[in-house]
């Protein structure tokens, strides 16, 4: 087992700054949707971790992307879980669904990057017309965590390089900031 290097490396060390948000999260918060969330993103930037920053063999590494992709649209679903109401049942469909579209995307060898990103954009556009048509409370900081993800994803699309940080760990920098405006919008008294 060997390390990677470079921005590979840069970006298993972002996806571990995730990993220790989220567990935390997990841990603090007492709402049960939310702990899914917090608890997804951890086993997500967890895997991240594991696929950035160990050379793997292409067969091991793809199975990891697969089972990172099917864990990141079931972290993203949850959101439809938590600001839409829906029942498991249905993020579990559109989980399955999202993921089903990844691996003929995989297959095919399409941009499946790009359809995460478009996904999300349509989650976080639902989500925050649900806050603002509701009565969420501390609902800015939902918005500014959705916000900062929407920033990073533009950065992560962009394939911007700053130092030692590619697109990838800038935007787990972003990430981080959304969990942290999350957290305290599900934390903060009224």
């Amino acid at each position: 087992m060997h390390l990677t290097h470079g921005y590979d490396l840069t970006t298993a060390i972002t996806n571990l700054f995730i990993f220790v948000t989220s567990v935390y999260g997990f841990i603090k918060i007492k709402d049960k949707k939310w702990k899914l969330f917090y608890l997804f993103m951890s086993i997500d930037s967890l895997l991240g971790a594991l696929v950035h920053g160990i050379y793997l063999s292409m067969e091991t590494s793809l199975i990891l992307w697969l089972i990172l992709a099917v864990f990141f649209t079931i972290t993203i679903n949850t959101l439809f879980s938590i600001f839409l109401k829906f029942k498991i049942r249905y993020i579990i469909i559109l989980s399955v669904l999202l993921s089903i579209l990844v691996i003929v995307q995989l297959h095919f060898d399409f941009n499946f990057i790009l359809t995460f990103a478009l996904y999300v954009l349509v989650v976080i556009l639902i989500c925050i017309y649900h806050l603002f048509k509701d009565t969420y409370p501390n609902k800015n900081y939902f918005i500014y965590g959705f916000i900062s993800q929407v920033i990073g994803g533009i950065i992560m699309l962009s394939k911007i390089k700053i130092s030692i940080l590619d697109h990838n760990g800038i935007y787990h920098l972003f990430m981080v900031l959304t969990l942290i405006f999350f957290y305290i919008g599900i934390t903060k008294k009224k």
